[in-house]
C-alpha cells in the first residue's frame, strides 16, 4: 500500500454537559496521490477551530479536493457548505440511511438528504480504495452505515476510525456507548478498528496509539477553556 499523510486539524473531544455534548467531532486532514481530502468536516461548534486550522497550514477551504464522510450525523457533516465545490464520498448503507432515518434517531438531520441531493456523491459498497494508500471500509454499528479510513504511514499502519470507535473507554472495554444500527454491529466494528490500527484517531478522543500486545495509550488530553460571557 502507498503512504499517505494525515494531519488532525480538529481534535475529537467526548466533553458534554448536562442535557446535551459540544458534539467536537475529529476533522482529519488526508493527502495522498497529489489530493487533499477531509475526512469529516464537523459543525458550528467546530466550524471557527477548522478554518482557522487551515489557516495555521495555510490552505483554504478551496485547497480541499475531497470531503470522505464517516457518517450522517450533524457533529460530522454540517460544515460541507464551507467547500461547495468537493465532491463527497461515503457509505453505501449510510446513504441510503440517510434517506430513511430510524423515527428515535436524534442525531441525523432530517434535511441532510436535501443538501446531499445539491452535491456529488459517490456512495461506495464495501471496502475500497478511494485515494491512493487510503482505504475505505466498513465499521457499522454507531450508525447503520459508518465507515473509517485505513492508511499506512511510516509508524505504521493508521486508522481514522470516526465514530466506530470514539473514546479510549471503548478501545478499553469494546463496548460501544452509542449504537444506532439495529443490527448491533458496534462491538465487531470496534475489534476491527483495534485489529487494523497500530495509531487510532479516534471521534471524540485524542490519538490513540496500540502496541502489538494489545495495550493501547496517548499522550494527549481533553480540554476545553470556558468562557463566561
Amino acid at each position: 500500500m502507498s503512504q499517505a499523510r494525515f494531519d488532525v486539524l480538529v481534535p475529537g473531544s467526548s466533553l458534554a454537559f448536562e442535557g446535551g455534548f459540544f458534539g467536537i467531532s475529529s476533522i482529519v486532514l488526508v493527502e495522498a496521490g497529489g489530493k487533499r481530502a477531509l475526512f469529516d468536516v464537523g459543525h458550528g461548534v467546530t466550524r471557527r477551530m477548522l478554518l482557522e486550522a487551515l489557516a495555521e497550514r495555510s490552505l483554504t477551504p478551496r485547497d480541499i479536493d475531497l470531503l470522505i464522510f464517516s457518517h450522517g450525523h450533524f457533529d460530522h457533516v454540517l460544515n460541507m457548505d464551507l467547500f461547495p465545490n468537493a465532491p463527497i464520498v461515503m457509505g453505501r448503507e449510510e446513504y441510503d440511511y440517510i434517506g430513511a432515518i430510524f423515527e428515535d434517531d436524534q442525531v441525523t438531520p432530517r434535511y441532510l438528504p436535501a443538501l446531499l441531493d445539491a452535491r456529488a456523491v459517490e456512495a461506495i459498497d464495501g471496502e475500497v480504495e478511494i485515494l491512493p494508500g487510503v482505504v475505505l471500509f466498513p465499521t457499522p454499528g454507531h450508525s447503520p452505515g459508518h465507515v473509517s479510513l485505513e492508511l499506512e504511514s511510516a509508524e505504521g499502519p493508521v486508522v481514522l476510525a470516526a465514530d466506530a470507535l470514539k473514546t479510549a473507554r471503548e478501545a478499553s472495554t469494546g463496548i460501544p456507548d452509542m449504537e444506532i444500527d439495529p443490527r448491533k454491529r458496534g462491538r465487531a466494528s470496534i475489534q476491527e478498528v483495534l485489529r487494523r490500527g497500530r495509531i487510532i484517531v479516534p471521534g471524540h478522543f485524542p490519538t490513540i496509539h496500540r502496541e502489538a500486545d494489545g495495550r493501547i495509550w496517548w499522550d494527549e488530553i481533553q480540554k476545553m477553556p470556558l468562557l463566561i460571557r
